[in-house]
């Protein structure tokens, strides 16, 4: 393929207006109430801005949470931009609960975000730390789901990337995500184009992104940003001089007409509200649904498919033979197995054999090798587990022979070895000849 040159997508700009640090004081354009909020929005909307990264601040100015605060500033933008995409932050940074950050995400009607921030680890500040611990922000990432709002992750660093990939992996986030990439902040990426292209070159083909450069970094990073393809990010929230040599201080709709200025030298046409909405896939169950897995009966349709995906881990049932008198599996049964969908493709399957009235053998549990580390074996695990529970079982067996597997029978779900059984024929790893026999008691 012959090199591409600059891009020509419509660029997405991100205003952060306010955030939580800055004050009339040190930035004297800094929108702060309800009303200069909703004012200051109209103006970079008009300027050419499609999403608003909003922060309430309480009547004396202080960051809030509250959520009717935030509920009178959506409902304001709306009343003369209906189609401006808005995004609600679930900071961490002052308040730290996560009853208050996620308050914001009950909102509803005409107050409802269509997007919230989504910070993807811990982070220092240069005088405060953010907190965000992992089941706070799986915790975010449920509300979010079950309201339909969009993340918009924020990330500072490579590790909150991955944990970014790991989280979608786990069925927290969308199929395709937007991400904001923070750099130049102390304490976290520095501003540099290689840092920048380093982050990019990890962003999966189906996500958005943009670039935001803290303080004096974010005319370079957003500049680098159009060059690259991606979208910006650009406010007071994270630089209050237009020129930082000069210290003039900026307002957030100059801010946005220089990136509109420069899109345009560059050939770039700005993206409409109903543009971004579409490329960020607002309002799209589907973007959700699929990375989400069903856990379900198997039905006789999908017996070649679950066959095939056992054959992937020598483990598909065979009929006796000469060479082969007793199969170690020769059949799935129907009622006693499961298998896991997702993206509409069977990636999963798990089943068991009843050996008396309360005992139980499990069999046949493996995953597509193309989905491993999604979280799959063990909804399929618990939904057998549960299953045999409920059908007056309390003693389960299982077989395994791969090290990690056993460990993870172990590790989560309580089993312990009783010992060992020779196989009958060479069936899942071929250079081991023998099971381990564990044992699991259900209470």
């Amino acid at each position: 393929m012959p090199p591409q040159g600059i891009a020509t997508d419509p660029l997405i700009i991100n205003a952060c207006l306010t955030g939580n640090v800055s004050t009339k004081e040190t930035s004297p354009h800094l929108p702060v109430s309800v009303e200069e909020i909703v004012e200051d929005a109209a103006a970079v909307l008009e300027a050419g801005a499609s999403m608003l990264h909003i922060h309430a601040r309480a009547a004396d100015g202080s960051p809030a949470w509250q959520p009717d605060i935030y509920g009178r500033i959506f409902e304001g933008i709306r009343r003369h931009y209906p189609e401006a995409i808005l995004v609600a932050t679930t900071s961490g940074r002052l308040h730290d609960t996560l009853e208050k950050r996620a308050a914001v995400l009950e909102l509803d009607g005409s107050a409802k975000p269509d997007m919230a921030s989504l910070t993807l680890g811990s982070l220092n500040f240069p005088d405060q730390a953010s907190i965000n611990a992992p089941h706070n922000i799986q915790a975010l990432c449920t509300l979010m789901r079950k309201q339909g709002i969009m993340p918009e992750l924020e990330v500072f660093d490579p590790g909150m990337l991955n944990y970014g990939f790991y989280l979608q992996r786990k069925g927290f986030l969308p199929y395709a995500c937007y991400v904001n990439l923070l750099l130049g902040s102390l304490g976290s990426v520095p501003g540099r184009v290689l840092d920048l292209a380093n982050l990019v070159r990890e962003i999966p083909r189906d996500w958005v992104w943009a670039a935001a450069g803290i303080g004096r970094y974010q005319l370079a990073m957003n500049t680098a940003a159009l060059l690259m393809g991606g979208h910006v990010r650009v406010g007071l929230e994270d630089n209050r001089f237009y020129d930082p040599a000069s210290c003039a201080a900026a307002t957030n709709r100059g801010l946005v007409e220089r990136i509109v200025r420069l899109a345009r030298e560059f050939g770039r046409p700005i993206s409409s509200c109903g543009e971004t909405h579409a490329k960020l896939r607002l309002g799209q169950p589907e973007n959700w649904h699929a990375t989400q897995v069903l856990i379900r009966k198997m039905q006789s349709e999908d017996m070649a498919t679950a066959i095939a995906l056992l054959a992937q881990w020598n483990m598909a049932p065979v009929q006796a033979s000469t060479f082969i008198p007793q199969p170690e599996r020769d059949h799935l049964e129907l009622e006693n197995t499961f298998v896991a969908i997702l993206q509409g493709k069977l990636v999963g399957v798990a089943s068991w054999l009843r050996i008396n009235a309360t005992s139980a053998e499990t069999a046949s549990l493996a995953v597509d090798r193309e989905f491993i580390g999604c979280g799959i074996g063990q909804k399929l695990q618990e939904a057998r587990i549960a299953e045999m529970r409920s059908k007056g079982i309390v003693q389960v067996r299982t077989e395994a022979d791969r090290p990690d597997i056993i460990r993870w029978y172990m590790d989560k779900f309580g089993y312990r070895i009783v010992g060992t059984n020779k196989k009958k024929h060479a069936f899942s790893l071929v250079e081991q000849d023998c099971w381990t026999v564990l044992e699991l008691e259900l209470h």
